[in-house]
């Protein structure tokens, strides 16, 4: 029933799809509208991409390269925002080509990134039993775990993920996140700088190794790296909340506001923000 119901959803949006298609559908072929959906691309033509591909699957929906066109219909519908019609895409193609890792780590890559952990966590793991030494995967699933507070399924994907590959700074990381989450501050700390030893231009290795810093109470330790930090990325709403904490704890309350100020102008979540600042209404009392 469930298959039945997606094969009805993706013939419902060919079918609403036909009036727009038809302007085109006659002037070109299958190859031409891919070579279009390309030069889109190229150009970061998200739409004009999406249209293209869109027009290609109507000229030859039998195709069996449709699969990889709906993979990259998805991409581009991402890429513009359009979250629903992205999975859509990648659900369909994923009826063709079950096996396809790729696809899977698209569509998982995007439930992660609408907070849809169940969905991601499905996916991950259907791509860890097609390649049980998929690193991404492993992480990646390892993190959910995380975010779930499933801290013993997460330190065995992180435990795993360095038998896969010992010299993994992703399962480091994994195991500092997973330290920093049960309080162990000065272990996460240690597994930051032995990742840092070796990236030395990845900001959030040293927004991570800040925090467990900041924790540990050594505030000075801390806004070195955050500062390193926003050197490298000084977009990042995150870093801009931990400055803010930083700053408070140095009595420069002014700069700790402000910077709360600028992580929503970079798109903070306000209610994350709205904590931190009850947080120190709290604390001025």
């Amino acid at each position: 029933m469930l298959i039945l119901a997606a094969v009805m959803k993706h013939t419902i949006i060919i079918f609403l799809l036909f009036p727009i298609l038809c302007s085109n559908a006659v002037s070109k072929n299958y190859k031409e509208y891919i070579d279009e959906s390309f030069e889109c691309i190229d150009k970061e033509d998200w739409a004009c991409a999406e249209e293209a591909i869109l027009a290609a699957l109507h000229a030859e929906p039998a195709n069996p390269q449709n699969s990889l066109l709906m993979s990259n219909l998805g991409t581009v519908q991402r890429l513009q925002g359009k979250t629903a019609e992205a999975i859509r895409s990648y659900s369909n193609a994923l009826m063709i080509t079950p096996r396809s890792v790729t696809l899977l780590k698209n569509r998982a890559a995007l439930y992660a990134e609408i907070d849809s952990l169940d969905g991601a966590l499905v996916d991950y793991t259907s791509v860890i039993s097609l390649d049980t030494g998929d690193e991404e995967a492993i992480y990646r699933r390892g993190m959910i775990y995380l975010e779930k507070r499933d801290t013993l399924a997460a330190r065995m994907d992180f435990e795993r993920l360095l038998q896969v590959n010992p010299a993994s700074s992703d399962a480091r990381v994994g195991l500092a996140t997973l330290m920093k989450f049960r309080n162990y501050h000065k272990e996460a700390a240690d597994l930051y700088t032995q990742v840092i030893s070796f990236n030395k231009n990845d900001a959030a290795l040293y927004f991570g190794r800040a925090e467990a810093y900041f924790y540990m109470g050594r505030i000075a330790k801390a806004r070195e790296d955050i500062k390193k930090a926003m050197e490298l990325d000084g977009n990042d709403p995150l870093f801009y909340i931990l400055r803010s904490r930083i700053n408070w704890a140095q009595y420069e309350k002014e700069a700790a506001y402000a910077d709360l100020d600028k992580a929503l102008e970079l798109g903070a979540s306000p209610r994350s923000v709205e904590s931190v600042r009850e947080e120190f209404r709290m604390y001025d009392k």
